[in-house]
């Protein structure tokens, strides 16, 4: 950090996590709302998707406005995007919601804010941080849950949800150069599923997944500075991205997270402040 700037500089890490990444959303607002700017964002599948829009437009309001007011019909298109190749659904529609918001040639060099989009090769199994060029296949490429979406097909390679390696990228925005790291977590509460015999081959593959994340996250969060863990482990696609007042209420649950923080953060932040600028309070506070 160098001891002339005004202040730490201060990354996002916005964790993996589905429709719980409404909790995103909360969580800026709140940022938002004590005037703490965040310099940096890197995002991890639902992660991906609120940090690309926030660090393109820093407006969350307008965020919040274009999730919650997608309609439950809009919401479960999504999800009738049917593929008989290398996923469940072809994800074309993901996309378009996607792409509706950025923009389809919309790139990495246009952010307000640095941004990192998380996904992982699937042929060398290595965590790719995207940071150039088109900004809409590296975020489809982050949510390719395995066997629900297609791999992405980006410069010759196969992208898969960056779940797989890195559910909550704190080490990304460290890299990224972040003083201070905020790291949202949606996965570290797991529940137990109610399961049988007959229980099917794609939830058990499903909470295989999740179960991999949850372990791989609580793993990551230990290198940040604040921890973020939303409550919305009851928060669920088929009935929270499907109801106004569902998203409303996952959107409260980061607002709450986030607020329990800020006493923390704010101290962290004080502790973190440039030689001079600590110096030049001082000595203001010694004429009042």
């Amino acid at each position: 950090m160098n001891i002339f700037s005004k202040r730490p500089t201060i990354g996002l890490a916005l964790g993996s996590g589905g429709a719980r990444g409404l909790a995103h959303i909360g969580v800026i607002k709140t940022l938002e709302k004590h005037n703490i700017a965040i310099d940096y964002i890197a995002g991890t599948s639902a992660g991906s998707i609120v940090g690309s829009f926030y660090a393109k437009t820093k407006n969350i309001g307008q965020i919040e406005k274009y999730i919650v007011s997608k309609g439950w019909w809009q919401m479960i298109s999504m999800l009738v995007d049917p593929s008989l190749h290398q996923g469940i659904l072809g994800g074309n529609k993901t996309q378009v919601f996607i792409e509706e918001f950025l923009g389809k040639e919309f790139q990495y060099k246009d952010f307000k804010i640095p941004f990192r989009a998380i996904a992982v090769n699937l042929k060398t199994g290595m965590t790719t941080a995207f940071s150039e060029g088109l900004v809409l296949p590296t975020i489809y490429a982050s949510c390719a849950i395995p066997m629900i979406y297609k791999p992405a097909f980006i410069h010759n390679e196969l992208y898969i949800d960056g779940s797989a390696t890195s559910p909550v990228p704190v080490d990304t925005v460290k890299k990224m150069g972040a003083d201070i790291i905020i790291a949202v977590n949606l996965q570290k509460q797991y529940s137990e599923p109610d399961l049988t015999d007959s229980t099917s081959f794609l939830r058990v593959a499903e909470l295989s997944f999740m179960l991999m994340s949850h372990n791989l996250s609580l793993s990551e969060v230990k290198k940040a500075d604040i921890v973020v863990n939303p409550r919305i482990e009851h928060i669920h696609w088929w009935k929270s991205l499907l109801k106004e007042d569902e998203k409303r209420t996952g959107i409260q649950l980061g607002e709450l997270a986030m607020d329990e923080q800020i006493p923390s953060l704010q101290i962290i932040i004080k502790s973190k402040q440039p030689l001079i600028t600590s110096l030049a309070r001082k000595i203001r506070s010694a004429f009042r």
